[in-house]
């Protein structure tokens, strides 16, 4: 089935994957993981999300949001702009750093919590880097067993899990420790969907949601390549850009997009479209 455009609304929850370009190791050393922590949580003071669960590869990273007043997709551009430019400045490289756009899983609701977050949390388990879920450090695994709430938000899945905090702890450490997830089955439903959910929420979805693809998507789908399109969102004014500029306001105006709802997702102002596209 083609891939829906991706739905975006208040308090949506979504599964993100993030891999590196070419499948290449991103995160190289620990400090690269603390790194990339640190613009998670940068961007979560900035913007309104949620966070309940993440979990850092060599190659790739998983984050369970959810996001309130500002879209997903401005979220996650600021996340991946930042590490790649540390990145590439740390390893002395240039180009893409990460594999096109990251996937962004709808999720119909908290009911997918207990194991979406186990599966996340089982990922360095399953592709045999550690033995339990436990031993990993880069996951948000110890935020709930040491019931932490800083950049992960525990209360609402603790609080799902029992109304005592104790016994709520004591019930997640039973869940991501009891040996019944089967990882490659629930690979094919939590990495290959667009939207994770009951049938009937699915289906409205599919039917109901925006047909429209988003400013985003429309500057992506114009930019030869993640370069391009990191530039023009950081208001790069370079003259190579313009033709892209161009196509995209095209296809955006086309869309039923308003010149400033245009101009704001590239920084520019309304008369400076009018003026590009004379």
């Amino acid at each position: 089935m083609p891939r829906i455009n991706r739905i975006e609304y208040y308090g949506a929850y979504y599964h993100i994957i993030q891999r590196g370009v070419n499948q290449e190791y991103i995160f190289k050393a620990p400090g690269d993981k603390s790194y990339l922590l640190e613009m998670v949580s940068d961007a979560k003071e900035q913007f309104d999300f949620k966070i309940f669960a993440y979990a850092i590869m060599g190659n790739h990273y998983h984050l369970f949001i959810q996001a309130l007043n500002v879209p997903i997709s401005k979220i996650m551009h600021q996340i991946n702009t930042r590490y790649a430019i540390y990145y590439n400045k740390k390893y002395e490289k240039v180009g893409h750093v990460f594999e096109s756009r990251y996937k962004g899983i709808l999720v119909q609701d908290d009911s997918y919590f207990v194991t979406l977050i186990k599966y996340i949390h089982n990922n360095p388990v399953a592709a045999g880097i550690c033995d339990s879920i436990e031993e990993y450090k880069w996951s948000s695994d110890m935020f709930y067993r040491r019931n932490i709430d800083n950049i992960v938000d525990i209360d609402e899945f603790l609080n799902i899990l029992s109304p005592n905090r104790l016994k709520a702890i004591e019930k997640y450490i039973e869940l991501m420790e009891e040996d019944n997830i089967d990882q490659e089955n629930l690979m094919d439903l939590y990495e290959n969907s667009d939207i994770i959910g009951a049938e009937d929420f699915i289906r409205k979805i599919r039917e109901e949601g925006d047909p429209r693809l988003s400013l985003d998507e429309i500057l992506e789908k114009v930019c030869p390549s993640l370069e391009e399109f990191n530039l023009i969102k950081s208001g790069s004014r370079l003259r190579d850009l313009t033709v892209y500029k161009k196509e995209y306001i095209a296809l955006a105006k086309e869309a039923g997009y308003s010149t400033i709802e245009i101009g704001e997702n590239i920084g520019v102002t309304s008369q400076a479209i009018q003026n590009m596209m004379k």
